[in-house]
């Protein structure tokens, strides 16, 4: 998608434009997951924005989707939802309950 000329100005960097917004539950977490998609107006990058991160009683951190440039939104969301999934999966078969608590809000998500 190309800048539209209303935003293109010297001081206005960063331009992009929603491509994809969706929430789910991640297995018996009751709470709500929502992402993000944006494409770049000048390319056709694909970057996310998650509204909470997991980190299960395995994870010394939560996880978190380490490329910023996606292809596509298919590609973004499989990322960020797959490794939800397995790091949920691993905890679940070493013998933790999920929780709530595997849930960490994101700061930057308003």
């Amino acid at each position: 998608m190309d800048t539209p000329a209303a935003i293109r100005h010297p001081l206005i960097h960063q331009q992009r434009f929603l491509a994809a917004e969706m929430s789910f539950q991640l297995g018996e977490i009751p709470t709500a997951i929502r992402i993000r998609c944006y494409r770049d107006a000048g390319g056709g990058r694909i970057s996310c924005e998650q509204s909470h991160y997991l980190q299960t009683p395995l994870q010394a951190e939560p996880s978190f989707e380490s490329s910023d440039d996606h292809s596509g939104v298919d590609e973004a969301l499989a990322a960020i939802t797959g490794e939800m999934a397995a790091q949920y999966q691993q905890a679940e078969q070493a013998g933790h309950r999920p929780s709530d608590d595997w849930l960490l809000p994101s700061r930057d998500f308003d």
